[in-house]
């Protein structure tokens, strides 16, 4: 790889965290990846693109529902 430049942006609603208003408090997330290499194609950085989709577990918990328990223990 000879560069890597990830934007990422994301606009919050905090109405909900508030209790004003009962609205998403985000409606997604956008990332601009800038890749270049001088041994991959753009397909292929494409490609790798797609596969962190689908293995990054960042990525999994915003896509899928999550069972979370939060708990106060002694």
């Amino acid at each position: 790889m000879t560069k890597l430049n990830v934007t990422a942006e994301c606009s919050v609603n905090f109405a909900k965290t508030l209790d004003v208003a009962d609205e998403p408090i985000s409606e997604g997330i956008d990332f601009a990846i800038e890749a270049r290499s001088n041994n991959a194609t753009r397909k292929r950085l494409q490609e790798l693109v797609g596969l962190a989709e689908e293995r990054c577990p960042a990525i999994y918990s915003m896509t899928h529902i999550v069972k979370v328990r939060a708990r106060i223990v002694q």
